[in-house]
């Protein structure tokens, strides 16, 4: 393997990591300090805030009128909808519904590439997101848990968050060869606050950010500068490097992941099914990621 594709994946898979740690950290936050509208607010105009001080730095010029309507897009699918509607359906929903809909967001990006690109869902990659499916299932189905079962509103609101981001992997990816990925990352978040504002402004107003905890303001901060600034920057970059499906296959990590945050940090228990779920994974991931 290329050393490049060796940075490449190393990066997707950090990617991965941060989000698995990431579900843990933000149940620190929200909705118990913070209402989950106002707390994707703060993350937006807090990253936009950071990502334009950036950009003042390194200026690179948007051409409007060719891909003015592509970056608004972006901004709508993969931070607006996509941020505001995962906290609001996993509020209806169960966590263990919510993960295994996510799970079907690498499939969403084959259908949109093939919708929107005209891309080819070859049986590579339908056999490689199948084994991804299985793994990720593996660890997250509970027949015996009693959060298993959700509310179906919320399961379609995860549902379409996931197929949004799918979504802004596809629309975004000629942005990245045309621009650099802190001048789209940028953009894009400037733009999401329009979107954004009308719908966490009311919840962010109301916190008396003087009585939040130690560890409140230590999960905010790397819910800010962690995942949403250095990991966006990192998806941008990947973008350059690999397709959108590749990117989206990856997410299949996250459950992994996720699983071994909870038991090194919260005293989680380790099962046979998470290795089974593990090596399902990993394999779906490189028979996605091989070249023919």
């Amino acid at each position: 393997m290329k050393l490049a594709s060796i940075k490449t994946y190393t990066a997707l898979s950090l990617v991965s990591l941060f989000y698995g740690v990431n579900y843990s950290i933000l149940k620190i936050v929200t909705p118990a300090y913070i209402g989950p509208y106002g707390f994707i607010l703060l993350r937006v105009s807090s990253a936009s805030l950071i990502f334009s001080i950036m950009y003042f730095f390194n200026r690179e010029p948007i051409d409007w009128k060719k891909d003015g309507g592509r970056l608004i897009l972006a901004a709508l699918t993969g931070v607006a909808i996509n941020q505001l509607l995962f906290f609001k359906g996993i509020s209806l929903t169960s966590a263990v519904n919510g993960s295994i809909i996510m799970a079907l967001t690498p499939m969403t990006v084959l259908l949109w590439a093939y919708l929107l690109t005209k891309e080819k869902i070859t049986l590579k990659k339908i056999v490689g997101m199948a084994f991804g499916i299985i793994g990720a299932t593996l660890i997250l189905y509970q027949p015996k848990n009693s959060l298993a079962s959700g509310d179906w509103r919320g399961d379609i609101l995860v549902f379409i968050n996931g197929a949004s981001y799918a979504c802004y992997l596809v629309i975004v990816k000629p942005l990245m060869k045309k621009y650099k990925p802190l001048t789209i990352v940028t953009w894009i978040f400037l733009l999401a606050l329009v979107f954004v504002v009308p719908v966490g402004f009311y919840q962010a107003k109301n916190v008396d950010f003087t009585l939040l905890p130690p560890k409140v303001w230590w999960s905010m901060t790397y819910a800010i500068l962690i995942v949403t600034v250095v990991l966006y920057l990192i998806n941008a970059w990947t973008l350059t490097h690999v397709k959108p499906d590749v990117i989206g296959a990856f997410i299949y990590l996250q459950p992994v992941f996720a699983t071994l945050t909870a038991v090194i940090f919260f005293d989680g228990i380790v099962l046979v099914k998470h290795f089974f779920a593990a090596l399902f994974i990993f394999v779906g991931l490189w028979i996605i990621a091989k070249k023919s």
